[in-house]
């Protein structure tokens, strides 16, 4: 099993300042943003929206969690609370989350939001409803917004040609506020690589990247319980976000399972992107397994530092399994 994590960064004068991996247990679908000098994070909680804040990436796994929202006994999102993500968006905050009805119908799943009513992550919240596709109303999780540069905003989500079961796509579509989808939606991936095919065959968890010009979409492929679980990427060169045919795919995984010396990592995936304190780096959070056969296991949250390449697109290297020592975010203070 992964090993204890810190409950404050190491501090031995001789060492720089770490922290070890797992950030956060149990943490499913996690998601941070640093901002305002705190580091703030939320994970897939079942029945609820939990939101933590630390002045250090380690401290999320002691600090407190806030229940913002909680689902309702009955109705169409009163189970299976999975992967809430807060945005800044319009000097308000903003949750997406998915839910079904309390018979736990998979072709039910859809995504709603919420509305901070002041600029507390932490505080009330009102509900905005279900994100509906305009004349095209089916199965939808994982909802993610993304602002360009301009201010225009989009939304991002894995869903299928129908609510019944089959492959699971990445979609786009524009949007008119943060809760409103204002055109059709866009198809830009579809598992049809072999690696995306472990387990059932998955597209997933979309996430968005900016760099030079270029728009990055990392998703995560194959069924999350299998070990093959991986990140995707897809690249657009030319800004035309709605068009398919401005998008490429790769052929294999960017982020995958590890295994070596220091220890295993599987099924690494569902991330998020945040900065360190002083701006000057980029993380990835993303959730992982322990062991290959994940019956009985929980996944857990874990943080670690990418680069980038000549070619400007984001290099993540190898998942540092559980246990060694990470250094801490650039500008985060020693408590």
């Amino acid at each position: 099993m992964a090993a204890p994590f810190p409950s404050q960064a190491d501090t031995t004068p001789s060492t720089p300042l770490t922290f070890r991996n797992p950030i956060v247990t149990p943490g499913a679908d996690p998601w941070i943003m640093f901002k305002d000098g705190w580091y703030w994070f939320t994970a897939t909680a079942g029945d609820r929206i939990d939101i933590r804040k630390s002045r250090t990436l380690a401290g999320l796994g002691e600090a407190p969690p806030v229940t913002i929202w909680r689902a309702p006994a009955t109705g169409p999102k009163s189970r299976d609370i999975w992967a809430p993500e807060f945005h800044w968006a319009s000097n308000r905050w903003h949750v997406y989350f998915t839910a079904t009805d309390e018979q736990r119908t998979d072709a039910n799943r859809r995504i709603y939001a919420l509305e901070s009513v002041t600029g507390d992550l932490q505080g009330a919240f009102t509900e905005k409803g279900r994100v509906t596709v305009p004349g095209d109303d089916h199965y939808a999780i994982d909802g993610t917004l993304h602002q360009r540069p301009d201010g225009k905003l989009f939304f991002l989500w894995s869903g299928r040609e129908r609510s019944e079961k089959g492959p699971q796509n990445i979609y786009i579509a524009p949007m008119s506020n943060p809760w409103t989808l204002s055109g059709p939606r866009v198809k830009l991936s579809t598992p049809d690589r072999a690696w995306e095919k472990h387990g059932w065959h998955v597209n997933e968890g979309p996430e968005v990247l900016l760099r030079n010009g270029k728009t990055f979409v990392i998703y995560s492929g194959s069924g999350f319980t299998t070990p093959e679980y991986s990140l995707g990427l897809l690249t657009n060169a030319d800004g035309y976000l709605l068009n398919p045919a401005s998008w490429s795919k790769s052929a294999t995984p960017v982020f995958s399972a590890y295994g070596g010396k220091d220890g295993n990592v599987y099924g690494p995936g569902h991330n998020g992107f945040f900065q360190s304190p002083d701006g000057t780096e980029d993380w990835i959070v993303y959730h992982a397994w322990d062991k290959p056969k994940t019956e009985g296991l929980q996944r857990t949250a874990r943080a670690q530092r990418f680069t980038w390449r000549t070619d400007d697109t984001p290099d993540f290297g190898r998942p540092i399994p559980p246990g060694v020592p990470v250094p801490v975010p650039s500008g985060e203070p020693a408590k």
